[in-house]
């Protein structure tokens, strides 16, 4: 009866331990078949990449490169060039709304002493205009 218990206990461990191995296993096998997919993936991409660059050599590619670079550079400084120039006629654009400004605040100014001045005349012209109404009911 003990013997029995004893091998029972042993059984039901190794039935745990069994499970627990069981488990890991799958476990492994799903790790195994996503490295095997990403394996098959860096095939494709190294595949791809050999296919791109499988007729060229490395200094094709570095010749190529180098050659991007120059015709990158030099679009880099014709658009600077472009955006000095740009920058140069608005800065004389400026110039020339700041002059504007200043003669139309000139004639803006004329204008209204001119106003004043008018107004001052119809004024001082509306008294003697009443004054001479006044002398005029007098005689």
């Amino acid at each position: 009866s003990k013997s029995s218990e004893e091998i029972k206990q042993q059984n039901s461990e190794l039935s745990e331990k069994v499970h627990s191995l069981v488990s890991a296993n799958s476990a492994m096998k799903l790790d195994v078949e996503d490295l095997h997919k990403k394996l098959e993936m860096a095939e494709l991409m190294l595949q791809q990449f050999s296919s791109q660059a499988g007729s060229l050599d490395a200094n094709q590619q570095l010749q190529m490169a180098l050659e991007e670079k120059v015709a990158l550079e030099t679009q880099v400084a014709q658009l600077s060039e472009s955006l000095q120039q740009l920058q140069a006629e608005r800065d004389q654009y400026v110039e020339k709304l700041k002059e504007e400004r200043s003669v139309w605040q000139q004639r803006v100014q004329q204008l209204s002493e001119q106003v004043h001045t008018m107004a001052e005349e119809k004024e001082k012209y509306v008294a003697q205009i009443r004054e001479l109404e006044a002398n005029m009911t007098e005689l």
